[in-house]
């Protein structure tokens, strides 16, 4: 303690720092105690938001990315919105609809690889010879040029077309039998649709044809999946 005289005679008492009360063993402690209790807090109601609000359930498209079957529906996807449409109706409903054949084909040959139904590998090797053949009828007409006067019409429906494939609430088996059957009763769909499209705005007579028997072959053969995913 030091002592300060002022006009004052009376001394006031100034303390220095040096020689300020020291707080006692147990009252450190005490402090010590308390803040560790508050860190354990802290960390503990970390981990719980964590665990709460970290990340969230995959989303099904997620999910979907690891199985074979539903990767290539996917693939099949990006290949047919990659293409840049060039303004003619036939060129444009052949290119997509190519890209759409060719997605199946794999689909069927991956049962064909690794499925065990032999009755849906039946219905593979079908679906397989058909696709292939439309496929070759309509390279006849992917790439013409002129422009058709109601393609921005088309166009728009054709892309509306092909909802049925997008839909995320698809179920998704993780077997390869199951899994076909399920991707491809949307896939088919989407071709009934796209036909349509085709013979509202469509005018060349071999692709009205073939539009046709698309709707009466896929639409069958819709029923056919959807029947053997009941029976199994």
């Amino acid at each position: 303690m030091s002592l300060f005289y002022t006009a004052n005679p009376t001394p006031v008492k100034i303390f220095s720092p040096i020689f300020a009360p020291q707080p006692s063993n147990s009252s450190l402690m005490k402090n010590l105690l308390l803040t560790a209790s508050i860190a354990l807090l802290a960390a503990s109601c970390t981990k719980t938001e964590l665990k709460t609000s970290g990340n969230p359930p995959q989303q099904h498209h997620e999910t979907e990315t690891k199985n074979e079957m539903v990767a290539l529906m996917d693939g099949m996807m990006e290949d047919m919105h990659r293409a840049t449409p060039t303004g003619n109706t036939d060129a444009d409903f052949s290119r997509m609809m190519i890209e759409h054949h060719k997605g199946a084909v794999e689909m069927s040959e991956l049962v064909l690889e690794k499925g065990k139904n032999e009755e849906l590998k039946t219905f593979a090797k079908k679906v397989i010879d058909a696709q292939n053949t439309e496929i070759g009828l309509k390279k006849k007409f992917a790439d013409r040029k002129e422009t058709s006067a109601d393609h921005k019409a088309f166009q728009q429906d054709l892309n509306r077309s092909m909802s049925a494939m997008m839909d995320k609430n698809i179920p998704v088996h993780n077997d390869i039998d199951k899994d076909y059957a399920q991707q491809m009763i949307p896939h088919h769909q989407s071709a009934v649709d796209m036909a349509e499209v085709y013979l509202k705005y469509g005018r060349e007579q071999e692709l009205l044809k073939l539009c046709n028997a698309v709707v009466t072959a896929q639409t069958a053969e819709i029923s056919e999946l959807q029947d053997w995913l009941k029976r199994n």
